[in-house]
């Protein structure tokens, strides 16, 4: 059954012009990825003054097109709102007379996917169908929407996707949306059932509004799914600092010897490096939501202004909640979380480098006090002579039966080495005196 006249579907595609740190070389691709998405002989007049809204195309606006058979055209209306390229592509039934039935959205949509050229929006892009109701229509406008989801999107599921309703100039506007952070899957719909052909074209005069909202919304999603690849980043960091870090604690970390330890505390410092690095990019991100949800807020009252009392949209103020209940708490928390568990690596990597330090400071005190013992009873032994006088001296002190010319050895060994432990002893123990002195 013929349900819809003059079935339209808009596509808002958004990409990035330039982050805050990007190179004139990175600007210059990503200009190159967003005229992919245009006819090849299109040229673009833009500037690197910055601006809210900029039309790329000012002397037509649009570039318009018409399919080899007629039966379908549209137009390009590309835009650029301060570091986001926009672009709206406009394509519908060429007949304004007769009825459609609501299949005819899969071949408006296979018609843009394919001036698309396989080019994807790089921050993301929302889908609005339209259309008005023929007279004496027998469904509801909610039928009709649910009849053009099913077309448009294959596998899709209205209860679980409907995310609020509401009235524009006496028909129905439906939200539709899923989204999966990590997978970046983010697919928004926008459906509104007009009762005739005025209605309609009075709603036209919102699609560069249209454009700025949906604009902020996708920049919020496309933030937020960042966060999150951003946290994963630094939890592999902070797993693969810990691991390194339960390796040392099973060590022996007192032994200089032991080249385990030190690479391990080199590789754990290079992950904190990393994770120090990634911390403040996290909240970059927080910041860049909490720009465009107020962008998103401030641009929805101007609709809500716009469209007047008697139209409804409160349900587009969801989103507003959502990203506040939802994505900056979840940010904020992640943020402290990370920079707690950053604090505490650091703390332990400090404490393993502060106990080895401890220690080898002790085994220097050792190697120095054997040091001071050999050097010194040795210094002292040096000038004593031996000639068997002191042999005699020693042998009448001490009970032994030795004769010090028939046994050279205790001469030339015993002696002088006992001598150079007892003078060494004797210069340790003046150096501890002197050393508390000087305290």
């Amino acid at each position: 059954m013929s349900d819809l006249i003059f079935p339209t579907l808009d596509l808002f595609v958004y990409d990035l012009r330039n982050a805050l740190n990007s190179t004139e070389a990175e600007k210059q691709q990503n200009q190159a990825n967003f005229l992919g998405k245009l006819p090849a002989n299109i040229k673009l007049s833009d500037h690197n003054l910055e601006t809210e809204y900029l039309e790329l195309l000012p002397k037509q606006k649009y570039y318009d097109f018409t399919t080899a058979d007629k039966t379908l055209d549209g137009y390009y209306y590309p835009v650029r709102l301060n570091d986001t390229y926009g672009l709206q592509i406009d394509c519908s039934i060429n007949n304004q007379i007769e009825p459609q039935t609501t299949n005819c959205f899969a071949l408006l949509k296979a018609e843009l996917e394919a001036r698309l050229q396989g080019n994807t929006a790089t921050i993301g892009q929302t889908w609005m169908l339209s259309g008005w109701l023929p007279k004496q229509s027998p469904k509801s406008y909610e039928q009709i929407a649910q009849s053009c989801y099913y077309s448009f999107q294959q596998a899709s599921n209205w209860s679980q996707d409907l995310q609020g309703e509401g009235n524009l100039f006496g028909g129905r506007i439906f939200e539709l949306w899923r989204y999966q952070p990590l997978t970046q899957e983010n697919s928004h719909i926008i459906i509104i059932i007009f009762p005739n052909r005025e209605s309609m074209y009075k709603a036209a005069d919102l699609y560069t509004d249209w454009i700025g909202l949906f604009s902020y919304r996708n920049k919020i999603l496309w933030a937020y799914s960042q966060s999150r690849f951003i946290k994963e980043s630094l939890v592999a960091y902070y797993q693969q600092a810990e691991a390194n870090q339960r390796t040392i604690s099973k060590q022996k970390p007192s032994r200089p010897s032991n080249q385990t330890v030190e690479s391990k505390l080199d590789a754990i410092q290079k992950y904190l490096e990393n994770y120090t690095l990634d911390l403040p990019k996290l909240n970059l991100q927080k910041q860049i939501i909490e720009i465009n949800l107020f962008n998103y807020q401030t641009r929805l009252e101007i609709i809500s202004q716009k469209v007047g009392t008697e139209n409804h949209l409160e349900f587009l103020e969801k989103f507003s909640q959502k990203v506040q209940q939802k994505y900056l708490l979840q940010i904020t928390k992640d943020y402290e979380n990370m920079e707690l568990g950053l604090r505490l690596l650091e703390a332990s990597i400090n404490a393993i480098r502060s106990q080895i330090e401890l220690e080898k400071s002790q085994r220097d005190r050792s190697f120095q006090n054997i040091v001071t013992i050999v050097g010194a009873g040795t210094a002292v032994t040096a000038l004593i002579d031996f000639e068997g006088k002191q042999c005699t001296a020693i042998s009448k002190l001490m009970p032994l039966e030795i004769n010090c010319k028939e046994e050279p050895w205790f001469n030339n060994v015993i002696i002088p080495v006992g001598l150079i432990v007892i003078f060494g002893v004797i210069a340790l123990f003046l150096k501890k005196i002197l050393l508390r002195l000087n305290r």
